[in-house]
Formats: structure tokens, sequence, C-alpha cells
């Protein structure tokens, strides 16, 4: 039963074996920050065809997170130079062995191909059955561990006992586990950079440790917790986006009904209009016909008596004429009197037509048919987190290094590549360093002092600048350059969330869009210096010997004061739930928790005076920005 498990666990396993991209087992699998694997070859395809110069980097194909390429290396051997998932390699092995192809590596140097039957754990490499009897006679591979192939066994064994090889020394495989800083290596590492370490172990003995230790457990935990958070998360934008996509066809069916209505009415309206009009017609022409007939009658008959006139002045004999031009001048007054009463009778008949007004100004008063309007409405209901978060008061912080630079640091943002944006104030300037803050990299000249940073996206970033407003810059292939300045009014600090800019001036908080069109404002009783966001988006922000707690419609949460906090400076929220805020005067840092509680002074007698701080969380260090100094700690 315990075998069928295994097998089952590691058929699991073999998924991992194919390659995102091609779809076909890994071929020298490479991996970004992020963990996720590609074939080498088909990662250098990618990086070729969708790397972007200006932001100096790619995204993960799956993730979509930004991977900054390194300044020293170039396009074409970037994937060469991104690490080895030597765990996939094993893993593809387990998977080759389970099958009939095997072969035995050791006839393969040899280039014959023989098939292998075994497997030996020291050497992780198979064999055939002549060299199984002679790996097992020979005098310096006698005492290796030699298992079937195609067992549950050998391939937890390829596993558990596949030689990983050093990062430093890539010929060495590891062996060791320095506990102090938290890094395996191998016995070349021991010797030349962790002989003054004091817990130095080795690798079996500390992944067992740590397997079984408390962190792991809760780890796994927070992994499946997390794992079901963003289910809910995916389901529910499933289902907002069923919702939306209804919206979407109702919007256009509504459309297509008042279209309708509306086009029902004016045929309506024009039916009407053209009955009035052929009514009209139908009684009107005839009477117009009837008259102009009538005078034309008239007009044949004159036509008529003038030519008997002509005639009998011309031809007729004298009784006759005589006769006929008194005829002719009693017909000629039967014409006038027509003429006359026609002329009193006849009225001239016209039609119009005027236009409805409000048809008029259909064009210029119903410019639209209505008005889409779309919301964002900030979820309240989404499935929170239930994973255990760090609990970073039982974290013992060492101070790993003091670096001189000889100027205030008002401002620290850390990259996710672990390099520190800082703010200079003596130097009016920001100042790219590398994770451990020795070398300056790039800097940038600002147009006045600044003080507060912060990221907005992977390579975007804003600074506060006292008396100018904010300053957006970009960071590209380790180079700092100015995109725009925005005057606006600000304190010291500011917060950026949902594309929104959240900043402090005076007694107030201004909440702007990406645009920075004001949206509202929050009126606070003190003056607003340094601000932190938490997750429940609530704003903390440092106030004379105070550090407050509102929510975004200007509710207080909670109020923290202490003996030992004078003149709090920059505050920062790590590990979602606890936050950090600089004293100044004392030369200390006080971790509140969530509640706005003191858990600890964690940061006592720094070097030198404390005015911000940041976090690299990718090995859990405080970046602690002083004057003239600046102050390592590493989290244990």
């Amino acid at each position: 039963m315990a075998m069928a498990s295994t097998d089952s666990s590691l058929s699991a396993k073999m998924d991992l074996t194919s390659c995102s991209i091609c779809f076909e087992t890994f071929k020298t699998p490479k991996y970004f920050p992020c963990l996720h694997s590609f074939c080498e070859g088909c990662i250098k395809t990618y990086i070729t065809t969708t790397f972007v110069q200006k932001k100096g980097g790619i995204h993960c194909p799956l993730c979509r997170l930004f991977v900054p390429k390194s300044k020293d290396v170039s396009i074409e051997e970037w994937s060469t130079k991104l690490p080895t998932n030597h765990i996939l390699l094993s893993l593809i092995d387990i998977k080759e062995s389970k099958s009939d192809k095997k072969l035995c590596t050791a006839c393969a140097r040899e280039n014959e191909s023989e098939s292998a039957c075994s497997w030996c754990v020291n050497c992780s490499e198979s064999l055939c059955k002549v060299c199984d009897r002679s790996h097992r006679r020979n005098k310096f591979t006698s005492s290796h561990t030699l298992v079937e192939l195609a067992t549950s066994e050998t391939c937890e064994m390829q596993l558990h006992h596949a030689d990983i090889p050093c990062t430093e020394h890539p010929d060495k495989k590891v062996e060791a586990f320095c506990t102090d800083h938290n890094v395996v290596c191998c016995m070349t590492c021991v010797m030349l950079k962790h002989r003054k370490c004091e817990n130095v172990g080795c690798v079996e003995d500390a992944s067992d440790q740590k397997k079984k230790s408390s962190e792991v457990q809760e780890f796994t935990k927070d992994l499946q917790n997390l794992k079901k958070s963003l289910d809910e998360m995916v389901n529910d934008r499933s289902e907002n986006l069923q919702h939306f996509d209804k919206d979407i066809q109702n919007i256009k069916d509504e459309i297509d009904r008042l279209f309708t209505r509306i086009s029902s009415h004016l045929n309506r309206l024009k039916s009407d209009m053209l009955s009035e009009i052929s009514q009209i017609e139908k009684e009107i022409r005839p009477e117009i016909v009837y008259k102009r007939d009538e005078i034309k009658c008239k007009m044949s008959t004159i036509e008529n008596d003038i030519a008997l006139f002509q005639t009998n002045m011309k031809y007729a004999p004298p009784a006759r004429f005589l006769q006929a031009i008194e005829k002719l001048m009693e017909q000629k007054l039967i014409l006038e009197k027509f003429v006359k009463d026609q002329n009193q009778e006849i009225k001239d008949v016209e039609i119009t037509f005027e236009a409805n007004k409000k048809i008029l100004e259909i064009e210029k008063d119903i410019g639209l048919l209505g008005k889409i309007n779309l919301r964002r409405s900030e979820k309240d209901d989404l499935p929170q987190s239930t994973y255990t978060f760090i609990d970073m008061s039982s974290a013992i912080p060492i101070l790993s290094s003091v670096v001189d630079i000889q100027s205030l640091v008002t401002g620290i943002a850390v990259l996710d590549t672990g390099h520190v944006v800082l703010s200079d104030h003596s130097a009016k300037t920001l100042k790219l360093r590398d994770q451990h803050c020795t070398t300056v990299l790039s800097s940038l000249s600002l147009p006045g002092w600044p003080y507060g940073i912060k990221m907005t996206s992977d390579t975007e970033g804003a600074v506060a600048v006292l008396g100018h407003g904010l300053v957006i810059f970009n960071i590209q292939n380790n180079q700092i350059t100015k995109i725009k300045e925005i005057r606006t009014n600000v304190n010291v600090d500011f917060v950026y969330y949902r594309d929104r800019y959240v900043i402090g001036y005076g007694q107030n908080i201004a909440v702007y869009d990406s645009s920075l069109s004001k949206i509202r404002d929050i009126s606070v009783n003190n003056a607003v210096n340094f601000m932190a966001l938490r997750d429940d988006n609530s704003l903390c922000y440092t106030s004379g010997r105070n550090v407050y707690c509102i929510t975004m419609d200007g509710t207080p949460v909670f109020t923290y004061s202490h003996d030992r906090l004078r003149n709090p400076y920059g505050t920062k929220v790590y590990k979602s739930r606890h936050i950090f805020v600089c004293c100044y005067s004392f030369k200390n840092v006080h971790q509140l928790s969530h509640d706005g509680k003191l858990q600890r002074i964690i940061f006592d007698n720094i070097p030198s005076f404390p005015y911000c701080i940041s976090f690299n969380t990718l090995v859990d260090r405080a970046v602690v920005g002083c004057n003239n100094k600046i102050a390592l700690y590493d989290l244990k």
C-alpha cells in the first residue's frame, strides 16, 4: 500500500518535467526568480522575441513577473546564465529510468549503447549488468549504494541523493549548510567564506531539521491556504466576468430596444404626418384643378371670339358683321364679369411644414442614446487569506553591516532585484545602490529636497520633493531616468495603490487618480508626515510624537504613542501585519501589531539617527536610512 502511494506521488511529480512553452520534456531546464522553469532553448527564443530595451527585461511567460536583465549579461547569453533546475533534471532521470529506454551512463561515455539495470546513488549514474559488476568490484566504488532501476526505492534515492553543484564553485557539489548565513555551500566555500561561522553542518542534517521544524509545517499550511485563497479569487473573478458579459449583453439589448422604441415612435409620427398631407391633398387639389380647368374653358371661349371677330371683319357682309359684332360685345361683357368675379374669388393655396422644435434640436439636445457607467468598486467581500503570517515578533535582528554615505537618507525603496533606491537629502538626488548599499549604480538630480519613495510598478516609481510635488522616474538597466514632474502640494510622503496617489499635505490627505485629478480630501487634525498603506487599505502616518491609523474615509483606527517615541518619521508595513516606525530622536525602530500595539522596539541603539526604513523581502533584511549611514539588519 505504501508502495502504491509512493508511485502515485512520483507520478504526480512527472507532470513537472514538461516545458510549458514547447510542451516536451525539459532540455536543460532553467528557472526565473519566480521558480518557473523552461527549456534553455525555449527561453532563449522567448527572450530574443519579447525583450524590450526600454524596459530592460522580460515578463515570465506564466506568472508575468518582471525579470530585469543583468547589466553585464548580453541578451544572447542571458538564457545560459540563468540557474539550472537540478531537481527537474533528477525528475527527468527518474522518468527515463522507469522507461525501457534508460541506457548505461558509463557505456555512453564510450559511445556504446547498453540497457541499464541499476542506479548508483553515489555517482548518480545508471549502469548496465557489466558495469554494475565492475562497480561492485572496484576498490573505489565497492562501497557505493546500487539499487535496481524502475523501482520506487530507486526513484526516491535518485531524488534524495542527487548532487547539486555549488553556485560559487560549479565543479563542487553542495555538502554543507551555514545557518548563520542561511545558505548551502560546498566544502571550498566552508573553508574560504564560512570558516568563522559557528553553525555549519551537513546539508542532510540541516534538511532533516528544517523539514521537522514548525516553520516548515506552518509554511506548508500557508501554501495550501494561499492556494485556496487564490482559487476563491479566481472563482470570484470568473463570476465577475460572467456578470460583466451578461451586463454587456443586457446593455446591448436595452440599446436595441430603445432604438426600436424611438424608431417606432418616429415612424408613427411620420405616418400620421403623411396621412394628414394626403388628406389635405385629396381635398384641396381637386378644387385648384377644377378652377384651373374652368378658366381654361373661358380661355377657349375668348380665343374663339377673337377668331370670329377677325373673320367677320375681313369676310362678313355688312349685315352679318353688324349682327356678329353685337353678339361678340355681349360675350365680352360676360367674360369681363367672369374675370372680375374670379379676381375676387381666387385664393392662392399654399401648404407649408413647420417642424417640431424638439425634433429640430434632437441632434443638439440628444447627442447620446444614453450614458455607459463603468464603476470599479472595492471588494470588501473577497475571500480573505487564511494563511498564517510569519510572526515577526520572534525574528531576531542581526546588524549585518553599516555603510557610511555622508548624507541624510530621507527615503528608501527596495526593488524586486534587491537593489535599493534612496533619497539623498543633502545632494538633492535619487541614488540607486546595489543590494548591499555599498556601490552607487546611478543617480538622478532633483529640483528640491527628496523624501518618501514608492515604486508604482516593477520599473517605475515616484519620489516626494518638498515644494515641488512628485517626480516620476524609471529604472532600466540599473539607470534612473526622470519621466515627468507633477506639481502638487506635498509634505514629505505619499502612498500609491490601485492607480491612485494618496498624498499628505498640511493637515490634509488628498486622494488623486492616476492623472492627478483630485478625488477627495481627508481632513485630519495634525500635520501628515510619513505614510504607509496596510493590507486592508487603511493608512498609517506619523505626526508629532504619535503614529495614527485611519481608514480611507478618515475614520480613526488607532493612535500609538510611547515614552521612547519622539520625532517618528519613516513608517513601513512588512509581512502584511507588522508596522515599523523609525524614531529619530531615540535611535530606535518600534514594531507595532496590526491593531497598533507595541510588540517590541526591534532595532535599538542604531548607529545613527534613523529616518526611514524598507525591507528586502528576498532575504528578510531591513534597510534603515539614517543620518550619514545606512544600517542593514538580517532578520533570523
